[in-house]
C-alpha cells in the first residue's frame, strides 16, 4: 500500500499535464513591464531562454528538470490601455509546479528593483542650449577729418559812389548799397551801380587778388 502511494505521487509529479494559459494585468505600460520580464528571464537563474523578440514582446523559455521534467513555457505582453497584460502559456506538470505564479512573483520583484534603480538615478540636467556668440559691438569708424577746403582766392573791392546810397549789382545780383566792401572771387566780374534819377554806372573787372577801390560818379538824368 505504501509503495502504491509513492508511485502515485511520483506520477503526479513527473507526468506532464495539459498546457494552460494565464492572464495577469500589471498597472504599468508594456514598455515598462518588458524590461522587468527580460531581467527575470536572464538573471533569476531559474529559466533557460529559448528565444526573445523585443519588437513583439514575446519570449519562450524552459525550466525544471530532475523529477519534474523540463518544461517549455512561453509568454507575450499585450497592451491594455495604460496597463499591460502578461499572458503566459505554461506546460506545468504534477501537483507541485506553479510555473506561472513563480514567474509573476519574480517579474514583480524585477519591476520593483528597476523602479528603485531608476528613482535613484540623478535627474538628467538639460544641457544648456548653445547660444550664438554675441557679436561684439562694432567699433565706430574713426572720424576722418575732412580735408580743409581750399581757400578761394579773393579780391576785396571797396565801392563808393557819388551820390552814395546807390544799389550795387555784382554779375547781375544785388549785393548791397554804396559805400560797401565786397569780397570777389578772382576772375572776370561786372559791377553795376544804379540810383533812381541817375545814369547807371557799369564796370567790368578782372580780379587776381589784393584790394581794389572803385568810385562810381553817377550823372543825373536830364529832365
Amino acid at each position: 500500500m505504501k509503495q502504491s502511494i509513492i508511485v502515485i505521487v511520483l506520477l503526479a509529479i513527473a507526468v506532464p499535464a495539459f498546457a494552460k494559459t494565464h492572464h495577469e494585468i500589471f498597472n504599468v505600460p508594456c514598455s515598462e513591464l518588458w524590461p522587468a520580464v527580460k531581467d527575470t528571464l536572464r538573471n533569476s537563474g531559474k529559466y533557460g531562454i529559448i528565444g526573445i523578440d523585443n519588437n513583439e514582446m514575446t519570449a519562450s523559455y524552459n525550466m525544471g528538470g530532475n523529477l519534474t521534467g523540463k518544461r517549455i513555457n512561453s509568454l507575450v505582453l499585450n497592451s491594455q490601455g495604460g496597463n499591460c497584460e502578461l499572458q503566459v502559456q505554461t506546460a506545468f506538470s504534477g501537483l507541485v509546479n506553479n510555473d506561472e505564479g513563480d514567474l509573476k512573483k519574480r517579474v514583480d520583484d524585477s519591476l520593483a528593483k528597476l523602479k528603485a534603480e531608476n528613482a535613484s538615478k540623478p535627474a538628467a540636467t538639460a544641457a544648456p542650449s548653445a547660444q550664438p556668440p554675441v557679436a561684439a559691438a562694432a567699433a565706430p569708424a574713426p572720424e576722418v577729418a575732412a580735408p580743409p577746403a581750399e581757400a578761394v582766392p579773393t579780391t576785396e573791392l571797396t565801392l563808393i559812389s557819388t551820390p552814395d546810397g546807390a544799389d550795387i549789382e555784382l554779375d547781375g545780383a544785388f549785393v548791397g548799397n554804396t559805400p560797401s566792401t565786397i569780397a570777389l572771387a578772382n576772375g572776370d566780374h561786372t559791377v553795376r551801380v544804379t540810383k533812381k534819377g541817375y545814369q547807371p554806372y557799369e564796370k567790368k573787372l578782372r580780379t587776381s587778388g589784393g584790394n581794389i577801390s572803385l568810385r562810381a560818379e553817377l550823372d543825373p538824368i536830364a529832365q
